[in-house]
């Protein structure tokens, strides 16, 4: 784990960095994605514990850690007893029930709650595309996943991330280098309303030299598209977001299990039917493999 790294990065953004080291532990994201579905139908920031858990985990076949040990480690949530006491942090811990409780965000999120809402789908969006088998010391899988973290405008995330794998991969520090200026320019922007274009130039002085495709990464595309941006700005023009785009037939790292589970996924998806949802994803790959192997069972006994 990296997070003795990562004491600058807010509480959200931690979160996702540390799962992100361990994709195996996605699931985590479905609580407060699970109880910010159910503020958004129930109209109130207090819902059920027994429902925030039922959403969280009726996905999952198995739950591998204790929900107490879930929320805990979030440290997003509070639980209200039936007496209206309310207790958080390590007192989470004391409950062996969750019946009749009471769970909402910490206050302080309450108030910032469609943030926290669009943070954590886009969180999921990007672990959804990460591969739990794929390898966490390559630069290539480093590359990639930064990428992908930009492109989701988790500029925050991506400005913590690059700035980690440009110390852990330093022959390929430049293209982390270029990614961390671009995401300090869109994070000024959005909280200041103002940037230093010097980080625009920055990132395209490294581009200049630097071999395309990079990892899977189009950086003649990148450049061009900088070069654009740098223009616009130097005319006093309005700025627009660019993205990392990847060449056609890169694989960024992906192992050969990610990538055949990806076309699997998207053959279900084309079969049409029910509405592919962020919940009903994770079962219907499963109905799907369980409905294939009951079809091979089959064809076994009568043969």
């Amino acid at each position: 784990m990296l997070k003795y790294s990562w004491s600058e990065a807010g509480r959200l953004e931690s979160i996702f960095l540390e799962i992100l080291d361990d994709p195996s532990k996605k699931e985590v994201l479905l609580y407060p994605i699970c109880y910010c579905q159910l503020v958004r139908k129930l109209g109130t920031f207090e819902v059920s514990l027994d429902k925030l858990i039922s959403c969280a985990t009726k996905t999952f076949r198995t739950a591998r850690v204790r929900w107490q040990d879930v929320l805990l480690e979030l440290d997003l949530f509070q639980i209200i007893l039936p007496s209206g006491e309310v207790i958080y942090g390590k007192d989470i811990l004391r409950l062996r029930s969750h019946e009749n409780l009471m769970v909402s965000f910490l206050p302080e999120y309450r108030e910032v709650f469609y943030e926290i809402y669009s943070k954590f789908l886009k969180y999921w969006t990007v672990l959804s595309k990460v591969s739990s088998y794929s390898r966490r010391n390559t630069p290539a899988e480093g590359v990639y996943l930064a990428s992908l973290i930009f492109n989701e405008e988790l500029f925050g995330e991506s400005l913590h991330y690059s700035q980690i794998q440009g110390m852990r991969f330093q022959k390929d520090s430049d293209i982390f280098r270029v990614i961390e200026n671009l995401s300090t320019f869109y994070r000024e922007l959005n909280e200041k309303k103002s940037a230093d274009n010097s980080r625009i130039r920055i990132a395209l002085s490294l581009l200049r030299d630097m071999r395309s495709p990079y990892y899977g990464v189009n950086t003649s595309k990148l450049r061009k598209d900088l070069e654009s941006l740098e223009r616009d700005l130097s005319k006093g023009g309005r700025y627009f977001i660019v993205k990392i785009s990847f060449t056609m037939g890169a694989n960024h790292g992906r192992s050969l299990f990610r990538r055949l589970i990806s076309r699997m996924v998207e053959r279900i998806r084309n079969i049409g039917g029910r509405r592919w949802t962020l919940m009903s994803s994770e079962m219907a790959f499963c109905s799907s493999t369980e409905t294939c192997l009951i079809r091979q069972r089959r064809l076994q006994i009568r043969s």
